[in-house]
């Protein structure tokens, strides 16, 4: 195995450590301590790199806190100074370990992720199960207690295979050694996660060259196996188990550790995953239904808006995406659009008038990517400013529009001109008039389809939502 010497002068390198601090701030440039950080980078940066080339570099105390999510987990949190050396460490070090790395393992890998581990589980089943002809089993295992029982004389052993600067092991020592003796690691480190698959990449070899299984997807301390015969799983849980204790010092959850028939559902990653769909478990629809009432609550008190909502409903949805969830989402987008109706606090004052206006509007209908059109579109943005803003077509704007006016969500007065939706109004004789044949009566250029189409949506809302 090639070992790397003189990594040390390379990771405390001030280019490195500015990339280090790019990286370490992104998405969290709003926060106190990262502008008191900024505002005088350039001492902060070279007294912290001073402090490591003469090894005095001493990170600061965590901060730790509960997170209920749904499983009590204990998060601990570095200082941001200390954040900016784990991304130098792994700027350097994760690409010489990540190459040693099995293509199925799928945790905080570029180009992985839960999602690609769902994909290639699913290829698994179709080639195991023979596109669902045959039975298949599933080994699911768990680690107990992984994160607290890494066992830091293995992991510094693991690391000194490949990495042979003292300087480089003496930092990573000072890390693992922040709040932690002898074993153990802080969740929430990007370093810990790093740290995770090194630790593990000892199993994957195993279960590679030793065990020689063929279908097996690792994804932090969650593993499974595919095969077709129960019994070999059997074998090879007790053969992983007796490896981990003996090498890793950890070992296999009891409870989580077992061997399932496919076609009953295995809980992998969020889902609920088959052999032929895939569902969202029970467990993370209960919490989501919990925030979502509590932001009825915030909304109907007028402390947060429709649009921040619908932010958070959204980012639901695009999960929900990757199961089998289209009545649920459908679901969902109606319950939105009866409890967050657009401006509500300041049209609707009568509820039997609100829940009347609900009942006749086809919400399940309204797509979000037209909701954030809406938005835009009630701040005062022109059609051309929002396609500018949201990166599509002039033509796809005028689509959500015509979808609006037709849901009554907006007015076509509003959209366009007064003299525009009399003048096409007056050549519209019927309902099943074309769109060719209005513009050829109005004998207008300056009239476009677009515009044709929304006094149209206007007539169909009439129609569809008129009380008999």
């Amino acid at each position: 195995m090639k070992k790397y010497t003189n990594l040390f002068d390379q990771i405390c390198s001030m280019d490195n450590l500015i990339c280090a601090f790019e990286k370490a701030k992104k998405g969290k440039t709003k926060r106190r301590y990262i502008k008191r950080f900024k505002k005088n980078l350039n001492q902060n940066l070279i007294k912290l790199r001073n402090e490591l080339l003469d090894q005095t570099y001493k990170p600061c105390p965590l901060k730790s806190f509960i997170l209920r999510d749904p499983k009590t987990r204990k998060i601990s949190k570095s200082a941001f100074r200390d954040r900016v050396v784990h991304h130098a460490i792994c700027n350097f070090i994760e690409p010489l370990f990540d190459k040693t790395f099995i293509y199925d393992c799928c945790a905080n890998r570029i180009g992985k992720g839960t999602h690609k581990a769902l994909e290639r589980f699913d290829l698994f089943s179709r080639k195991v199960s023979r596109n669902n002809t045959k039975a298949c089993y599933v080994l699911k295992a768990d680690i107990r207690h992984y994160f607290e029982e890494v066992n830091h004389d293995v992991l510094m052993n693991i690391i000194s295979k490949k990495v042979s600067d003292e300087r480089v092991i003496w930092l990573i020592s000072k890390i693992l050694e922040n709040g932690f003796k002898d074993k153990g690691m802080p969740l929430g480190n990007l370093t810990s996660q790093f740290f995770a698959n090194v630790y593990l990449n000892e199993l994957d070899q195993f279960v590679k060259h030793k065990l020689r299984a063929k279908y097996y997807i690792r994804y932090v301390d969650d593993f499974v196996f595919l095969h077709e015969s129960k019994e070999q799983l059997e074998v090879w849980k007790k053969e992983i188990n007796e490896f981990l204790q003996q090498n890793l010092k950890i070992e296999l959850h009891k409870n989580k550790s077992q061997v399932i028939k496919l076609s009953k559902g295995i809980k992998f990653l969020g889902f609920r995953v088959f052999s032929s769909h895939r569902l969202l478990r029970k467990s993370n629809m209960n919490k989501f239904e919990r925030e979502f009432n509590h932001l009825k609550i915030l909304f109907d008190e007028g402390l947060i808006t429709r649009e921040k909502v619908l932010e958070s409903l959204e980012g639901w949805l695009a999960y929900c995406s990757h199961a089998n969830t289209y009545k649920y989402k459908k679901h969902l987008i109606r319950l939105f659009n009866k409890n967050f109706p657009f401006g509500y606090h300041d049209r609707i004052r009568n509820k039997k008038k609100c829940w009347n206006f609900l009942k006749k509007l086809d919400e399940s209908n309204l797509q979000f990517s037209v909701q954030k059109t809406l938005f835009q579109f009630k701040k005062g943005l022109s059609i051309n400013e929002i396609a500018l803003n949201r990166n599509v077509k002039e033509s796809t704007i005028w689509a959500h529009l015509s979808n609006l006016i037709e849901h009554k969500q907006i007015s076509v007065w509003d959209v366009l001109p007064n003299e525009k939706v009399t003048k096409i109004l007056k050549k519209i004789y019927s309902k099943n008039d074309c769109l060719k044949v209005i513009k050829k009566r109005l004998k207008d250029d300056t009239v476009t389809y677009d515009e044709i189409t929304c006094v149209m949506a206007s007539i169909k809302s009439k129609r569809k939502y008129k009380v008999s």
